[in-house]
């Protein structure tokens, strides 16, 4: 194969119709790069990008793949033949895919759309992933890809497409683990995998006792699911906290019983936010109306929220066991003044559980005194053991 370049090329297209696969695919690579790297005129340029573009027909998928691999991450590859390799098969379209700057986000949108995982996982990996395509990704991928794209530290993911991958794979636990490991996940997010991770251990354990979840198994998971709502809640900011008591109502998940639980857990800004979503009044008219509000407009109040009649006295019950304590609602106390604020209002609740109807809100009431004595022996040990050390 000597002579002029033109004569090069004819050559290796005649000699290609007869030579074994494996060798076709290093001419064909010696072919690419001579494009790259050899001085030509225009004329043997366009006569070597039309021999370029006839190996895209070659049968042997790896002829295609040696054009792939020597052009995927050069700008100056012949962008026809680039966008060609990028909708052949997944072996060969994957470099290209991956890492080859001449693809357009469309492109990439529709092939995450249309191509298998091997494509998808290829485009997930991509540096600098846009927002479009990383939205395309995690509306349409599957779970492995989902989990690359997770994985790929250049991509850029907003929040709702954040919100889309934990709708869709809550329950996959290589998704769920690095969407929770994620700084700055939203906390409606984090809440969306908490309760989703909760639902799952309901059904796993229903299975393993083949028969209905015993009540004592249930009710467990519920007060994990509560605890761990109450303590995303407490660590928010402002802004954040008003979102997550925005999804938590939305989803029907703002109970009697999650405010109970969280003024139990000195969480007296959690309980101001939740009662502000609730009448829709300002947080901070809320928590005064909490702190200084006369026991007529107290009961209007939490009246005003819709909750269940039984419970509106346990709560003012709480809220005059806090003012007489000098807790602000609208900042968390601390597990000592919980503790003994809890044990008034225990006390208090004996004699409306003797009249009936809360006994169930006694026994959460039992049960929380004991979560607060537990709360304040573990920070007493653990300050006594950080001074000794």
């Amino acid at each position: 194969m000597f002579g002029s370049r033109v004569m090069i090329i004819r050559q290796f297209l005649s000699w290609a119709g007869t030579a074994a696969p494996a060798e076709r695919a290093e001419a064909t690579a010696a072919l690419a790069r001579a494009f790259l790297h050899s001085p030509m005129s225009e004329a043997e340029r366009g006569d070597c990008q039309a021999a370029l573009t006839y190996l895209l027909d070659d049968p042997a998928p790896e002829v295609r793949f040696a054009l792939a691999d020597v052009f995927a991450r050069r700008e100056d590859a012949p962008r026809p033949v680039v966008l060609a390799l990028a909708r052949d098969t997944a072996l060969v379209a994957a470099p290209i895919l991956e890492f080859s700057p001449l693809v357009p986000d469309c492109d990439l949108i529709d092939l995450a759309a249309e191509g298998s995982d091997t494509v998808q996982c290829a485009i997930a990996r991509r540096r600098n992933l846009s927002a479009p395509v990383a939205a395309a990704l995690a509306e349409v991928a599957g779970p492995e890809a989902c989990a690359v794209l997770l994985d790929n530290p250049d991509a850029v993911i907003v929040s709702f497409s954040l919100s889309r991958l934990a709708e869709r794979f809550a329950d996959d636990a290589a998704v769920r683990s690095r969407l929770l490991a994620r700084p700055g996940l939203p906390l409606t997010i984090r809440h969306t995998l908490l309760t989703a991770l909760t639902d799952g251990l309901k059904a796993q354990a229903l299975v393993l006792a083949g028969e209905a979840l015993p009540e004592s198994a249930e009710t467990y998971l519920e007060e994990a699911r509560e605890r761990a709502t109450i303590v995303l809640a407490a660590g928010a900011t402002d802004a954040e906290l008003e979102g997550l008591v925005e999804h938590l109502r939305a989803r029907g998940q703002l109970t009697a019983r999650l405010m109970l639980r969280a003024a139990g857990m000195g969480r007296l800004r959690v309980l101001s936010a939740c009662l502000s979503a609730l009448c829709g009044q300002p947080q901070a008219r809320v928590a005064d109306l909490l702190a200084t509000g006369r026991a007529g407009a107290l009961r209007s109040l939490l009246m005003a929220t819709g909750l269940p009649q039984r419970t509106v006295a346990v709560f003012q019950l709480m809220v005059e066991a806090y003012r007489a304590a000098d807790c602000s609602f609208l900042q968390d106390q601390p597990p000592a003044t919980t503790r003994a604020v809890m044990e008034g209002v225990s006390a208090g609740l004996e004699e409306m559980a003797v009249s009936g109807g809360v006994e169930d809100v006694f026994a959460l009431m039992r049960v929380l005194v004991l979560d607060a004595a537990r709360e304040e022996a573990r920070l007493l040990v653990n300050t006594e053991l950080l001074a000794a050390a």
